[in-house]
């Protein structure tokens, strides 16, 4: 029985080596042909990799242009830069009551202090803004006669300023330091006007 135990062995290893190996052959062959059937789409990819590399080339040469061209310009350019110069301009005596109006950052009231982009105004002596165009009117400040307005210095945004009523305050933010100061002396107008057309004696009670 050792004997023939023995004689088996040489062709039982040979014939598991033997299927090992027509398992490999026919695992490799399965992936060539699989790989072979997307061999048109890797070399249509290859193409196209190739012009990203030069577009990519391209775009990066013309921002160091453009960088290079802004580094060249005056500070003034800077400081005196706003999105919009028409957008700085207000009128207290506007025939449809609006005293100014354009795009603010407002600093919401909530524990996570976020900031929203809201198109505000000035209007019959109140602060509102609008989420969209259509939507109602949102009244941050119901009475500006009660308020004043500040700038804001020491906080993470910039241009930002305050406006602060008996009972609460708004943060916002400005696009340039034009447009913070233009906003700034819209609301001042808006409450000086608002003195002149109703006398403080009304607001006494």
């Amino acid at each position: 029985q050792i004997n023939v135990l023995q004689a088996k062995k040489k062709f039982e290893i040979l014939d598991a080596m033997l299927s090992f190996m027509h398992a490999q052959y026919t695992f490799f062959q399965q992936g060539y042909g699989l790989l072979h059937e997307l061999d048109p789409y890797m070399k249509k990819l290859a193409t196209e990799l190739d012009q990203l590399v030069i577009d990519s080339a391209v775009e990066k040469r013309e921002m160091e242009h453009k960088h290079a061209l802004i580094q060249q310009r005056p500070v003034s350019f800077f400081q005196d830069f706003s999105y919009d110069d028409s957008k700085v301009e207000f009128n207290v005596d506007a025939p449809n009551g609006v005293v100014m109006e354009g795009y603010l950052f407002k600093r919401a009231s909530n524990a996570f202090k976020t900031w929203n982009r809201r198109w505000f105004s000035i209007q019959n002596s109140q602060l509102v803004y609008q989420k969209k165009l259509k939507d109602v009117l949102t009244v941050v400040v119901e009475d500006l006669r009660l308020c004043t307005v500040k700038p804001c210095e020491d906080i993470e945004r910039r241009f930002c300023f305050e406006v602060v009523s008996p009972t609460k305050s708004c943060m916002l933010q400005a696009d340039s330091e034009k447009l913070r100061q233009a906003w700034i002396q819209a609301v001042q107008a808006s409450i000086a006007s608002a003195y002149r057309e109703s006398p403080d004696s009304y607001y006494i009670e």
